[in-house]
């Protein structure tokens, strides 16, 4: 069991007050938030990256198809048109607008639809055979194009003085009294403060002092008439 020195405590406490104490106060300055693209910017690309599931055999197949371009897997007809993705400083996001047919299935309609990768409940390919999602986007930047980065600011502050209960110098001119002139700290030596009112003033709540012993003897106290 580790024993504790308090004494030992209160110096480190002591010595760590000391250094916090002695630490040059700054004035506040402002700071230029980070650059971020708008929170509905998309970057083209010019390839798309298709996940297939074959539900018979539990088969997974990674198709990268060019924009434009299809690919087929089995009775599957992949067509991709468009394939784009979310730029840096914005949360990891891709979609591609697909063409999806399947020829062993002719009663079911083409799939002709956006898929994304981060939200694939959104739109979804409702063949019993074939599961289909959305990977990431590939190859060379294509139009839409996210263009270059906001260009960020910082702020400009009002007042770059510290506040004194923030850790700032307090001001170096006193505050003065109502009546405008300078406040003393201490009392001046030469106008004492009076310990008494003067004369026709308040009486003071304070009791008096008693009264000095003359030289003469006091008298006995007088007994007790319920004592005898």
């Amino acid at each position: 069991m580790m024993k504790r020195h308090p004494a030992k405590a209160l110096l480190c406490g002591a010595a760590g007050a000391l250094l916090l104490g002695s630490a040059p106060v700054r004035a506040a300055t402002g700071v230029a938030p980070p650059a971020m693209y708008p929170a509905t910017t998309w970057q083209g690309q010019s390839q798309a990256v298709v996940r297939v599931l074959d539900r018979l055999d539990a088969h997974l197949e990674l198709l990268t198809i060019p924009v434009g371009g299809s690919a087929t897997y089995h009775s599957l007809s992949v067509s991709v048109e468009a394939c784009v993705s979310r730029p840096q400083t914005l949360a990891a996001d891709a979609g591609a607008l697909l063409h999806l047919k399947d020829s062993s299935d002719p009663q079911r309609p083409p799939f002709d639809s956006w898929m994304l990768a981060q939200e694939p409940s959104v739109a979804t390919y409702g063949s019993p055979l074939y599961d289909v999602r959305v990977v990431s986007c590939a190859g060379t930047p294509t139009a839409p194009q996210a263009g270059p980065l906001p260009v960020v600011k910082a702020p400009v502050l009002a007042s770059a003085e510290v506040p004194v209960e923030e850790g700032g110098d307090a001001p170096a001119s006193q505050p003065g009294s109502a009546s405008g002139g300078s406040v003393p700290l201490a009392p001046d030596s030469h106008n004492p403060i009076p310990l008494a009112p003067p004369s026709g003033a308040a009486p003071s709540l304070a009791p008096a002092a008693p009264a000095q012993p003359s030289g003469q003897p006091l008298p006995p106290p007088e007994a007790d008439p319920g004592l005898e």
